[in-house]
């Protein structure tokens, strides 16, 4: 489910198989979203690691790439931030006040700190968030904090559900399942016993 770019590399992952596409299309996708809201001055704000930078890496290239975006300031949350630390991200998003269109490459701890921090500052509804997968079709990051994430916009793989598969799946037992070698150890953990 990784959504990492560099395991596109046949190089270096050569057994690596995809089934979600990497986050350079949620790049490409968040820049035709901007665009077509007609933002030409948004901000980006990325959670330290390889999936915040270098989504927010991706996205920059793709705006770079499609012309007529600019980007305000690129700000980056650490890894263990300290006390205080997402009203200094508030901050310095108001340092480019012009700039309330923000892309967001976080995880969703980071997320809920900011619109936190969005709201404690009195600056609910000031910004405008396009966020990518990490929180498109999850409750925890803005659950009591939905004024602060009214209107954002999430980007989310397209999802397919496979005909008969939830049937096959939950049909699966013991018997009838002897090729798979680690059903077993499956069977043992979600049914908390010992065969």
């Amino acid at each position: 489910a990784s959504t990492a770019p560099e395991l596109s590399d046949p190089g270096r992952y050569e057994f690596f198989s995809r089934v979600v596409p990497p986050d350079s299309y949620q790049a490409q996708a968040m820049v035709a979203v901007v665009r077509a809201l007609g933002w030409s001055y948004v901000s980006t704000l990325a959670s330290e690691g390889n999936y915040g930078e270098s989504g927010v890496e991706a996205f920059v290239q793709s705006s770079r790439e499609a012309g007529g975006l600019c980007i305000a300031q690129s700000i980056k949350i650490p890894r263990e931030p300290k006390p205080g630390e997402f009203a200094k991200v508030i901050g310095r998003l108001m340092e480019t006040s012009t700039a309330r269109g923000v892309v967001l490459f976080a995880n969703e701890d980071d997320i809920r700190r900011v619109l936190e921090a969005a709201t404690l500052a009195n600056l609910s509804g000031h910004f405008s968030w396009v966020g990518s997968d990490s929180w498109g079709a999850k409750m925890a990051p803005v659950q009591g904090l939905e004024d602060a994430a009214d209107g954002a916009i999430t980007i989310l793989p397209k999802r397919a559900s496979v005909p008969g598969f939830d049937e096959y799946f939950t049909s699966r037992s013991l018997e009838n399942n002897r090729r798979n070698l680690w059903f077993h150890e499956f069977w043992e953990d979600d049914f908390n016993c010992r065969l």
